[in-house]
């Protein structure tokens, strides 16, 4: 584990706590059983169904599971769901969750560029969600984890940010840089009780180039815009509020895909 990761994973398992609190509020996270798009967004859920078909006892892998609403939505689904995330901690709470929901997941802490502990050739789906790849530095060793843990003819589909939103500040208007798009970091940020970590703001040729250099094949790629005004007020999974907000003429980053979704097939 390289020494930005190390960080991260301190930076998340201090952070645990806090956003179990956050996340304790709302209680959603024992809705995404029986309402699995709660836990999706973009095209992900739809290619899953697409691509994987019937998902009743398939194996599905989560990486950088972090709050772990898309594991408990796979599981729900029928599906026998592994979830890792780099944070013991965040894992933890997420197991505790688990046994409240009644459902059967198995809990692995790794970095997601290494998946020690994971099986070769295991998998049918492997999945991740946003908020994932501004945490990886190193892509290629993610994807080349991700070809080795999924069967022949498996699949991964992700969804996250989409790139191009990631040079742009956090106003309505104007519309105004605050990077330029080819300016990736790693970016070093610092948390609340001083924790240091680092982020990453790939573009699509960093991410694309090294997931079909890792030998998976690209299925499908879906550019989507935001559904809720939360997006655009700060919210992860509760309604926002300002619907405007989805009108690019007031709020002209609107007219921007905000969901890059990704489906690959191990051949």
């Amino acid at each position: 584990m390289n020494k930005m990761n190390q960080a991260n994973r301190h930076y998340w398992n201090a952070l645990a706590s806090r956003w179990q609190t956050l996340r304790d509020q709302d209680q959603l996270w024992r809705e995404c059983v029986k309402q699995p798009q709660l836990a999706f967004e973009g095209e992900a859920l739809a290619m899953i169904h697409k691509y994987i078909g019937d998902l009743q006892d398939k194996r599905a892998l989560v990486i950088g599971s972090g709050d772990n609403y898309v594991a408990f939505a796979l599981s729900g689904l029928g599906m026998q769901v592994t979830s890792s995330d780099i944070s013991s901690h965040q894992l933890e709470i997420a197991r505790q969750r688990a046994d409240q929901l009644g459902l059967n997941i198995k809990f692995v802490s790794t970095d997601a560029a290494e998946l020690t502990g994971i099986e070769d050739d295991f998998y049918d789906l492997v999945c991740s969600s946003n908020g994932f790849f501004v945490w990886i530095t190193e892509p290629a060793e993610v994807f080349r984890q991700v070809r080795r843990v999924l069967k022949p003819g498996g699949f991964y589909v992700f969804y996250d940010i989409h790139p191009f939103l990631r040079p742009w500040k956090n106003q309505a208007r104007p519309l105004e840089m605050e990077k330029p798009y080819s300016e990736t970091g790693p970016f070093e940020e610092h948390g609340e009780g001083g924790e240091v970590s680092y982020e990453c703001h790939w573009r699509l040729s960093d991410l694309l180039n090294p997931l079909l250099n890792a030998g998976l094949a690209l299925q499908q790629i879906a550019e989507s815009p935001a559904q809720d005004a939360r997006f655009w007020e700060g919210h992860a999974y509760t309604p926002g509020h300002d619907q405007s907000l989805l009108n690019w003429r007031v709020n002209p980053r609107a007219g921007l895909p905000v969901w890059l979704t990704i489906a690959a097939q191990k051949p």
